[in-house]
């Protein structure tokens, strides 16, 4: 399953969402604007704003008396969509201030550019402007979107932005945390599996759909995001850069304590975990030799078996709650999207386990 045959099979409702990405992010700056074009013209997957128009696809084909006609109701979902992913961006923004990032899928980062201070400023502003319009759109003529919606939205960053705090204290150091494990999964649940679970909320919810369909793409949301934020750990120490990104082993250069090192502290023994340490938030660029150390400890804790199956277990999750779903179109395709982000985790770890072996 590729990501392209969501974009290809929702091509009018993402084109739509972008163009309003762009008149909701519009600011009377031309500096601002100008970075501001630079960051939304780098759009990645658009992962999140795909959940959401098919969670609102669903729940408004599911729906046997839907008041909205289908033009008024794609219009609205875009508008949602477009301030869900404004708020992913200014995330994004102050990761990459947070994680001392230079490039994001092959463009220069902002902070890079401008610095700091001013790609955090433009990471407030697209905050600042998505809930400036949701409030718009609560009070337009139409009411296009009710205070639920608003709610959710302001809800979704409250736990983003904890998230982010809480993630902070947490990597401190890699000293033994008995409830390492367990803080993980509360802080991945505020900082990323948050605006999944939103995604699917906001959706199910502009398409008019029954209270427990929605409670049920809202769970569908979390486990997504779960799954995915495992993913994305695991995918730091794969050697390709169409699997890592623009650079691998970032996380424990700089101190980010994924599932993968938790496990390995926990599970370590015979001088693993002092090996660990000297390159966790080291700050420095790790060597071929290092960046293998760091793998074969990985391997022998069974930290990456163990991550794999967490992730899979959260896919399965989903998988599950679509089950409990009236079938229909969307329900389908959001099937193809658990597909899809399982088939990402097998080439991420093929990827490890292939790059590792020829390495050696």
């Amino acid at each position: 399953m590729n990501i392209e045959n969501f974009h290809s099979e929702l091509k009018a409702e993402l084109d739509l969402t972008q163009k309003y990405i762009m008149t909701f992010s519009e600011s009377n700056d031309r500096l601002a604007n100008k970075a501001i074009k630079h960051i939304v013209s780098n759009k990645g997957k658009m992962l999140r704003p795909i959940l959401l128009i098919l969670s609102g696809k669903y729940s408004f084909l599911a729906s046997n008396e839907n008041p909205k006609n289908e033009n008024h109701f794609i219009d609205e979902v875009a508008k949602a969509a477009a301030i869900l992913e404004l708020i992913q961006m200014s995330s994004l923004i102050h990761d990459d201030v947070l994680d001392h990032s230079s490039h994001r899928r092959n463009k220069a980062t902002l902070n890079s550019l401008k610095g700091n201070r001013f790609a955090i400023l433009i990471g407030d502003y697209l905050v600042a402007q998505s809930i400036k319009n949701c409030y718009k759109l609560i009070h337009h003529s139409e009411r296009l979107f009710g205070s639920t919606i608003m709610y959710s939205f302001l809800d979704g960053i409250s736990k983003l932005v904890l998230g982010e705090v809480q993630q902070n204290n947490f990597n401190e150091n890699l000293s033994e945390n008995k409830n390492g494990i367990d803080n993980y999964f509360e802080i991945v649940g505020n900082k990323t599996a948050s605006l999944f679970s939103l995604a699917c909320f906001v959706g199910s919810t502009v398409g008019n759909n029954k209270s427990e369909h929605t409670e049920l793409l809202e769970r569908f949301g979390h486990n997504i995001g779960i799954a995915y934020q495992i993913i994305d750990d695991l995918r730091d120490f794969a050697f390709a850069k169409e699997i890592s990104g623009e650079k691998n082993f970032q996380d424990i250069k700089f101190g980010i304590k994924t599932l993968p090192i938790i496990f390995a502290n926990h599970f370590s023994q015979n001088g693993e975990q002092e090996k660990l340490a000297t390159h966790f938030n080291s700050k420095k660029e790790l060597s071929e030799n290092d960046k293998l150390e760091i793998i074969e400890i990985l391997k022998k804790t069974g930290s990456i078996e163990r991550s794999i199956g967490e992730a899979k277990t959260h896919i399965a999750k989903a998988r599950i709650i679509l089950y409990e779903l009236p079938e229909n179109k969307y329900s389908i395709l959001l099937s193809d999207f658990v597909c899809y982000l399982s088939d990402t985790c097998d080439k991420v770890i093929e990827n490890i386990n292939i790059s590792v072996s020829v390495k050696q």
